[in-house]
C-alpha cells in the first residue's frame, strides 16, 4: 500500500492538468486541487475549479454547454481587445509616428508590428506553452496574418508599394524562418546562445530599416539641392528634362519621407462596363479620395475661449465622455448593426472607465477633465493591482485573490497630481502636458490586451481537449485565426483612414517581430527546449504543413510583386483568401486523417 501512496505522490506533481479532462466526471475535482500544474496554468480565472468543481460537470450535454459558454468569452476577450487596438492604441502609434519623425513605413514596421505582435509574445511565455509547438503555432499565425489581412489590404485598397522595402521585407521574413528552422532542429535542442543569435536578427533588421530611412532623407536633400541649382541655370531641353526626371523622383521619395495624421473618407467606384455585378467582385476599384490631413493644433484649440470659465459643463462632459454609444454611429446604424452596439456598450463603458483617450483627430484631442483626473488615480491603481496578483497567483476558489500591497502607495503621488491637474487645466481645452497621458493610455492598453491573449489561450487549449482536438490543430486553426482577427480590426482601421502602405509593412514586419523575437525570448527562459529532443515537441504534428504553406506564400508573394511592379489588385485578395483556405484545408483533412501530413513518421529499429 505504502508503494501505491509513494507512486501516487510522484504522479501528482508530474501530471499535466489537462489530461484531467479525460478521467471520469466525478475524479475531476479532487485531481484539480490535488495537481500543482493546475495552477500553473491559469490566469486570472481557475477555469479548471470552474469546469470540475463549481459547476460540477456530471454529464457530456452540461459539459458541452459549459463549453459553449467558454467559446463566448472568448469572444468577449476578442471584442475587448479590439476595442483597445482601434480606440486607443492605434491614434496613440500614430501620434508617436509624428513626434518621432517616422515615415508610415518605418512607423507599420515598428510601432504597428509590435503592437500586432505583442499577444503572440505573450502567448508564447505562458506556463501553458512551455512544451507547446511553438513553430508550429508562430509559423501558422504569421501565415494567416499574412494571407488574411494583407487579402484583406489588397483587396479593399488598391495602392502602389514600396518595392525595395517589400521584397527586403520578404527576404528577410524568408531568412528568419529558415534560421528559425535550423536552430529549432539542430542537435534536437534549442541552447540559450542560439536564442540569443535567433534575437539579434531583429537587431540587425531594424538598424538596415534605420539606415534606409535616414538614406531616404539624404536623398531627398540632396535632390532638393540639385533641383536648386538646376533652376538657376539658363533655360533648355536638355535641362527642362533633367529637372523633370528630379522633380518626378523627388515628389515620389516626398510621400514616404514623414507621415501625418489624418481622416480619410473613402470610397470605391468602378467604371460602368457590360460585366455582370458579380464580376465586379473580382474588379480592381479605382480609388476615389479625399484626404485631408488633421491640423492637430486646431482641433486642440478649436473650443477654447479664454472667456469661459474653467470648469464651464464640467459635469456633462464627464457623462457625455463616459457615453459608450456614439451618436453618430448610432444614426447611421441599421437594426442589426445597432444591436451589436448595445451588445458591446458595456464592455467600451469599462474601457472608457480604465483607458484615457489621446486622439489628436477629436476634439480636444479627447481632453475630458472630470475623467482624466479620475484616471490618473484609478488607472494606475487598477494596473499595479492587476500586475502585482497575477504575479503572486494567489487564488480564492475560482478567481484570483486582489492584492493591493503595492497599488495602495501609487495613491501617495496619484492623488496629488489628480488634484494639481483638476485646478490647473481647464474643460474646453487640454493641458499642454496632456500628451503625456500616452503613458498611461500604453500601460493600461497592453496591460488589457495581455490579461485577454492569456484567457484566450487558456480558454481555447481546454475547448479543444474536451472537443477531442489536438493542440496543434487548434493552434494552426482556431488559434491562428483568432490571432489574427485582432490585427485585423487594426489593420482595417489604418488602410480605411489612408495608411495602406502602413498596414502593408506591418503585415510583414508583425510575423517576422513574432518569429524572431516572439520566439527567440520564450525559448530563452525555456528550460524545456535545452533537453535533447525538444525539437519533436517544438515542431508538433502539423510543423512542416504550415512551414510548407508559409514558404509558398512568401514566394508567390514576392512572384506577383513583381510581376505587377508592386501594384497590388483585388484580384491578389482573393487568392491569398483562397491560398487560406486551402491552408486550413489541409489541416481539417489531417486532423481528420482523411490524408497524411508533410511530416515523417518515427521509426524505431527492431531490438
Amino acid at each position: 500500500m505504502s508503494y501505491l501512496d509513494d507512486e501516487f505522490e510522484y504522479f501528482i506533481p508530474n501530471i499535466t492538468c489537462l489530461t484531467l479532462l479525460n478521467l471520469p466526471y466525478n475524479s475531476r475535482c479532487m485531481m484539480v486541487r490535488k495537481v500543482p500544474d493546475c495552477e500553473a496554468l491559469i490566469n486570472n480565472i481557475n477555469y479548471f475549479e470552474v469546469l470540475c468543481c463549481t459547476l460540477n460537470i456530471l454529464s457530456p450535454e452540461t459539459e458541452i454547454c459549459v463549453m459553449m459558454l467558454f467559446i463566448f468569452f472568448v469572444i468577449v476577450y476578442v471584442v475587448i481587445t479590439g476595442i483597445i487596438v482601434s480606440t486607443y492604441l492605434s491614434p496613440v502609434m500614430k501620434i508617436l509616428s509624428v513626434k518621432m519623425h517616422m515615415n508610415e513605413y518605418f512607423a507599420g514596421i515598428t510601432l504597428l508590428a509590435f503592437a500586432n505582435s505583442f499577444p503572440d509574445l505573450i502567448s508564447n511565455m505562458m506556463p501553458i506553452r512551455a512544451q507547446g509547438a511553438l513553430f508550429t503555432r508562430t509559423i501558422s499565425n504569421a501565415l494567416v496574418i499574412i494571407l488574411l489581412c494583407g487579402g484583406m489590404v489588397c483587396y479593399l485598397k488598391p495602392f502602389k508599394m514600396d518595392g525595395h522595402c517589400t521584397v527586403r521585407d520578404l527576404l528577410f521574413l524568408l531568412l528568419a524562418v529558415e534560421v528559425m528552422s535550423f536552430i529549432v532542429s539542430h542537435e534536437s535542442k534549442v541552447t540559450e546562445t542560439e536564442s540569443l543569435i535567433l534575437l539579434s536578427f531583429y537587431g540587425i533588421y531594424i538598424i538596415i530599416q534605420l539606415s534606409d530611412l535616414i538614406l531616404m532623407r539624404r536623398t531627398i536633400k540632396k535632390f532638393r539641392a540639385e533641383i536648386f541649382a538646376l533652376r538657376q541655370q539658363p533655360i533648355s531641353v536638355k535641362r527642362n528634362e533633367m529637372l523633370r526626371k528630379k522633380m518626378a523622383v523627388l515628389i515620389d521619395l516626398e510621400n514616404n519621407e514623414v507621415m501625418s495624421i489624418r481622416k480619410q473618407n473613402t470610397g470605391f467606384y468602378t467604371q460602368k462596363s457590360r460585366a455582370s455585378s458579380a464580376g465586379s467582385f473580382f474588379v480592381t476599384p479605382v480609388m476615389k479620395t479625399n484626404t485631408n490631413d488633421v491640423d492637430y493644433v486646431s482641433t486642440r484649440t478649436i473650443l477654447h475661449n479664454e472667456k469661459n470659465p474653467k470648469n464651464q459643463f464640467l459635469i456633462s462632459e464627464f457623462f457625455s465622455a463616459l457615453n459608450p454609444i456614439d451618436a453618430m454611429d448610432w444614426r447611421l446604424s441599421n437594426s442589426c448593426d445597432r444591436v451589436i452596439i448595445i451588445c458591446k456598450s458595456p464592455l467600451v463603458l469599462l474601457a472608457k472607465l480604465l483607458v484615457p483617450e489621446v486622439n489628436y483627430e477629436r476634439y480636444k484631442h479627447g481632453w475630458s477633465k472630470l475623467l482624466n483626473c479620475m484616471q490618473i488615480i484609478t488607472t494606475p491603481f487598477v494596473v499595479i493591482t492587476v500586475v502585482y496578483s497575477d504575479l503572486a497567483k494567489v487564488y480564492t476558489s475560482w478567481h484570483i485573490e486582489l492584492n493591493v500591497k503595492y497599488s495602495l502607495w501609487s495613491l501617495v503621488l496619484t492623488v496629488p497630481l489628480a488634484i494639481f491637474v483638476f485646478f490647473h487645466s481647464r474643460t474646453d481645452i487640454p493641458p499642454y502636458y496632456h500628451f503625456l497621458f500616452i503613458i498611461i493610455t500604453s500601460s493600461s492598453s497592453f496591460v488589457i490586451i495581455f490579461m485577454c491573449a492569456a484567457e484566450i489561450e487558456v480558454l481555447t487549449t481546454i475547448v479543444g481537449i474536451v472537443f477531442n482536438l489536438s493542440d496543434n490543430f487548434m493552434d494552426i486553426t482556431f488559434g491562428s485565426l483568432i490571432n489574427a482577427i485582432l490585427d485585423l480590426i487594426a489593420i482595417y482601421g489604418m488602410t480605411m483612414q489612408g495608411y495602406e502602405k502602413m498596414a502593408f509593412a506591418a503585415i510583414f514586419a508583425g510575423p517576422f517581430f513574432s518569429i524572431i523575437v516572439g520566439m527567440a525570448v520564450p525559448l530563452y527562459f525555456n528550460d524545456h527546449a535545452r533537453e535533447v529532443g525538444a525539437t519533436v515537441w517544438l515542431y508538433g504534428e502539423h510543423g512542416e504543413v504550415c512551414y510548407i504553406f508559409f514558404l509558398i506564400t512568401v514566394i508567390s508573394t514576392l512572384t506577383w510583386t513583381l510581376t505587377l511592379n508592386f501594384y497590388s489588385r483585388r484580384s491578389i485578395g482573393i487568392y491569398c483568401w483562397i491560398l487560406l483556405f486551402t491552408f486550413l484545408l489541409f489541416a481539417f483533412a489531417i486532423e481528420w486523417n482523411i490524408i497524411h501530413g508533410f511530416q515523417v513518421d518515427p521509426y524505431f529499429p527492431p531490438q
